[in-house]
């Protein structure tokens, strides 16, 4: 919408995909606040012609007394280099109070969630590269031998990097008790890739590593806790190896 009203503005002409007062007054008002259509684009709180990648934080957690901590946690973050704008930190119990159903975030900005990144082609590694990457990593694979297993882990973990879609961090009820913020890697279905703790100092590393392509060396993500959906299962060619690889870590 707000890329729409910039569109015709810059054109000094009207734009006939607007919506009438009324629709917005009894269809989309009750769907989400002023603030949050803003929100949802990436033209939104920044100066004309910046872009702004919408990387979130949200609280999701308000029980009595978790002010205070959660206002400790933001003390440690480096607001400018992890979020870009302090629009981007989500923090009203009236609006978020989702406990640990978090992914209800998908349902207000998605727009702003899965907008693309990474607008030139030319920096991610074209389609065939991916497939032969993993067909030699499956051709090369020897159960049998450790280092092969270290091989196998880093293909996935590479895999698993080309899945995400973008990540947000979360101060839920872990966070404001540990004062480790939940990092959440997800995919363009809102599924979770990989998740870790974070300390709030370090959040500013993972933005760096996003923007130089290189979230797959980053301990948070190497080391990060596996999504459910891409778990070894019976979808997977090998599940014995899959269960092999989960028996090998285990003795690590």
């Amino acid at each position: 919408m707000q890329q729409q009203l910039h569109a015709a503005r810059s054109a000094n002409q009207s734009c006939p995909a607007l919506p009438s007062q009324a629709d917005w007054e009894t269809i989309l008002s009750p769907l989400r606040t002023d603030f949050q259509r803003q929100l949802a684009s990436p033209f939104s709180f920044q100066p004309e012609g910046v872009h702004c990648w919408g990387i979130i934080w949200l609280r999701t957690c308000y029980d009595e007394g978790t002010d205070e901590a959660h206002q400790k946690l933001l003390a440690e973050l480096n607001q400018d280099l992890a979020l870009e704008v302090e629009e981007n930190i989500l923090d009203d119990k009236a609006l978020y109070d989702y406990g640990d159903d978090w992914r209800r975030i998908f349902e207000v900005v998605p727009e702003r969630l899965f907008e693309e990144t990474m607008d030139d082609a030319s920096m991610r590694d074209p389609p065939e590269e991916r497939e032969a990457f993993i067909r030699d990593a499956q051709r090369n694979l020897s159960i049998e031998e450790e280092a092969d297993i270290d091989a196998f882990k880093q293909a996935t973990v590479r895999l698993h990097s080309w899945a995400v879609s973008k990540y947000l961090f979360v101060s839920d009820k872990a966070a404001l008790d540990t004062g480790k913020v939940l990092l959440v890697f997800f995919d363009d279905c809102g599924r979770t890739v990989r998740q870790s703790r974070i300390l709030p100092e370090h959040c500013e590393g993972i933005a760096g590593a996003w923007f130089d392509s290189f979230i797959d060396e980053m301990e948070e993500f190497t080391e990060a806790d596996i999504g459910p959906d891409y778990l070894p299962g019976e979808n997977l060619s090998s599940p014995e190896l899959g269960l092999r690889l989960e028996g090998h870590n285990r003795k690590r």
